[in-house]
């Protein structure tokens, strides 16, 4: 059984507030759809500047692996926009015995909504013709 963690960030004040807590459900529910995963702790952070990293992620850096066996993140991103500390922070992980998976709960949606929106688009274009 995989012991799961779920890392959520979203810059303070962003537009949408209830962004946050979407990602968190969206992840939430795709870690328990998985076999052999167990959700065990949810860390979050709101940056004002959408850079820095917050108390969630070092409360997540000193867990690891105690905690947890695997990192779930909605895009690398959610780690840290800058390559450098990104790179930093899943070496750190990796050396600690812990994965990172990225899971992206709205890419899906992204694509059904582009594959409509382009099923739509030739059926207007064949009406027009």
């Amino acid at each position: 059984m995989w012991r799961v963690a779920i890392y959520a960030h979203e810059i303070a004040g962003h537009v949408g507030g209830r962004r946050l807590e979407r990602q968190i459900a969206g992840l939430t529910a795709q870690v328990a759809r998985q076999p052999g995963w167990r959700h065990a702790a949810t860390y979050v952070d709101q940056s004002p500047d959408g850079v820095s990293p917050g108390p969630g992620l070092a409360r997540l850096l000193a867990d690891a692996p105690r905690h947890f066996d695997l990192v779930v993140v909605d895009g690398y991103a959610r780690l840290s926009a800058n390559r450098h500390e990104l790179a930093a922070i899943l070496d750190r992980l990796r050396w600690a015995g812990v994965g990172v998976v990225e899971l992206r709960p709205s890419r899906a949606r992204r694509l059904a909504k582009l594959a409509a929106n382009l099923a739509l688009a030739d059926l207007v274009g064949e009406a027009a013709r």
